[in-house]
């Protein structure tokens, strides 16, 4: 998987591929937080609500019908809901309009095999 984020966005794009042949499988838009720089990295905080691409283009919501029960939880408010799934409609009808800002080039995207194999200090967890 390749996570695709642009600052200030509530929403980040994942390319996902399958197998040792990495096959393309389609494309995530995971609706979460715009992303804030921390000491330790990047933080967020998903929404919940997803859209699902699949490689042929077509598309469907993931996880909207459990937006209700996270305000009987009390995660969010209605007006926070509403904001989530405004969200998801925005990038609905750019889907439907065949618009997208991230390109199909990040489907042949591999990583260089020189990179070291990242890893967590033992404090990672701790501010």
């Amino acid at each position: 998987m390749l996570q695709l984020q642009r600052p200030g966005e509530m929403h980040a794009v994942w390319v996902f591929w399958e197998g040792v042949d990495r096959t393309f499988a389609g494309w995530y838009v995971n609706l979460q937080e715009p992303f804030r720089r921390s000491r330790l990295g990047i933080d967020t905080q998903d929404l919940e609500l997803d859209i699902v691409i699949t490689a042929d283009g077509s598309w469907k919501y993931k996880d909207d019908e459990q937006l209700e029960e996270w305000i009987e939880r009390g995660r969010w408010t209605r007006t926070e809901i509403a904001a989530i799934r405004a969200e998801g409609h925005r990038i609905a009808e750019q889907l439907e309009g065949r618009r997208r800002w991230w390109q199909d080039e990040w489907i042949d995207w591999e990583p260089n095999p020189s990179w070291p194999q990242p890893t967590l200090s033992a404090t990672w967890d701790r501010l």
